[in-house]
């Protein structure tokens, strides 16, 4: 694909921005990226930065359903996704997530979360986040992780019929909650 601002080049940079749900889309070559990086047209955050650079030129191809690494670690997503569902925000497809690599915005996660979850857990071995939290949100999450368990147990003890031992779980979590 050509760079669509000097229409000469080969385009390496993809770039794509959402503010307040307007996105707008870029392909370009190197040049023209950083003309417009500064510019302040655009804003790549990609200055030196080897890696991010390799990032760059690595979303450019099939990120996820080619034949390269990721490809075979994650499979074909494509066969998965469901056809015609958008993200509600920005307007990306799955098939544009899976093209680049990137999300068009934080809600894509949430709108195609059934389609990452599989590849998610393959590739990490689980699909929740186990490592430290700040302090000031440490609390927070232990709360929620108690309430987890407790609704858990709850569920538990009403299929085991164990009416007395869900009276007290329901009284701790209404306590929990409202703490």
């Amino acid at each position: 694909m050509l760079c669509e601002r000097c229409g000469k080049k080969e385009a390496t940079f993809y770039y794509k921005e959402n503010v307040n749900g307007t996105v707008k889309t870029y392909h370009l070559c190197g040049d023209c990226a950083a003309e417009m990086q500064k510019s302040g047209e655009i804003q790549t955050g990609f200055g030196e930065d080897p890696i991010a650079k390799m990032m760059n030129i690595l979303s450019g191809d099939d990120f996820f359903g080619g034949d390269d690494l990721f490809g075979k670690l994650i499979g074909s997503p494509q066969k998965t996704a469901e056809r015609g569902k958008s993200c509600p925000l920005c307007g990306g497809t799955f098939h544009d997530f899976v093209k680049t690599g990137k999300a068009g915005c934080p809600r894509c996660y949430e709108t195609f979360e059934a389609e990452l979850l599989p590849s998610i857990q393959r590739i990490h071995g689980r699909t929740a986040h186990n490592g430290q939290a700040p302090a000031r949100f440490r609390e927070e999450n232990e709360k929620k992780q108690k309430i987890a368990g407790l609704e858990t147990e709850l569920k538990e003890a009403i299929r085991t019929e164990n009416y007395e031992k869900a009276a007290e779980i329901r009284d701790t979590l209404r306590n929990l909650r409202n703490a």
